[in-house]
């Protein structure tokens, strides 16, 4: 808060964060002014002067907007220097270089990654104890893969598919449905050299990605699909039982055309 000699005024907050946001509020409180004055002047001349004071603050407002658009404009030039800051700033993540490799993890003993993707996978074996034999006999085998953006920063890592525990009672049905997803993901590998840690680049390849994956699920021909029963609406005579032509059929066209102008009135 400010004192003057005839007025009060509140700052609420007024502060700016470079490239990002700037925040302007204030107000005014008049309570012990002199008024003795300004009521010796009759309302005509006050209502005139009220009138001036109004323009006075409009052209003053004007002026804070105008302020406020050219800090518009240098603000987008500063964050976009920080974008290339940040660009600048960001190392270059660790990865396989595209080749799989093992790893200590038994949730993902396998790992491929690039600078934009990564994924892991494994089989968990489950053994259960003979008795008879007294030898741990394999029972069933759980795959588990996941495709991720392979992330600079912690927490980033956005998820792009996969499948937790997928049970399966036969080991090479287990390798062959994890051989599959392998190649199915294969076309990451391709990601372009020359955009190596830019993050916007990044979650555009990722919705690039998806978009291809949907599409080729898409137009994958169903299967156990039945045909659909209707082709087009059928409307029937209430009593013959017969269907009746349809707006655009020719039946209806020659209707149409057989029908007479009426006689117009002389």
């Amino acid at each position: 808060m400010e004192e003057n000699r005839d007025y009060h005024a509140y700052r609420y907050g007024d502060h700016l964060t470079p490239g990002s946001e700037l925040k302007i509020e204030h107000s005014v409180v008049c309570e012990n002014v002199d008024i003795s004055t300004l009521i010796t002047m009759g309302t005509d001349s006050l209502e005139a002067m009220r009138q001036g004071s109004i323009d006075g603050e409009q052209k003053a407002y004007e002026i804070v907007v105008a302020a406020a658009k050219q800090w518009e404009q240098q603000a987008a030039a500063t964050q976009t220097i920080n974008r290339a800051l940040e660009y600048l700033r960001t190392p270059e993540i660790e990865h396989t270089g595209n080749q799989w490799k093992d790893t200590d993890n038994w949730r993902a003993d396998q790992k491929i990654s690039n600078r934009v993707y990564q994924m892991t996978c494994s089989i968990w074996e489950d053994t259960k104890y003979n008795r008879e034999t007294k030898q741990s006999v394999p029972i069933a085998w759980y795959v588990t893969w996941e495709v991720r953006i392979h992330s600079p920063k912690q927490g980033y890592g956005a998820k792009i598919a996969g499948q937790n525990q997928k049970r399966y009672t036969d080991k090479n049905a287990a390798i062959k449905y994890l051989d599959g997803r392998k190649k199915a993901y294969s076309h990451l590998r391709k990601f372009p050299r020359q955009f190596r840690k830019n993050m916007s680049v990044i979650l555009w390849f990722t919705a690039l990605s998806y978009l291809v994956i949907r599409l080729r699920d898409w137009n994958r021909p169903k299967r156990n699909m039945p045909p659909p029963r209707f082709r087009r609406a059928v409307f029937l005579h209430p009593k013959t039982g017969r269907s009746l032509p349809s707006w655009g059929s020719s039946l209806w066209q020659k209707l149409r055309k057989k029908r007479q102008p009426l006689p117009v009135r002389q």
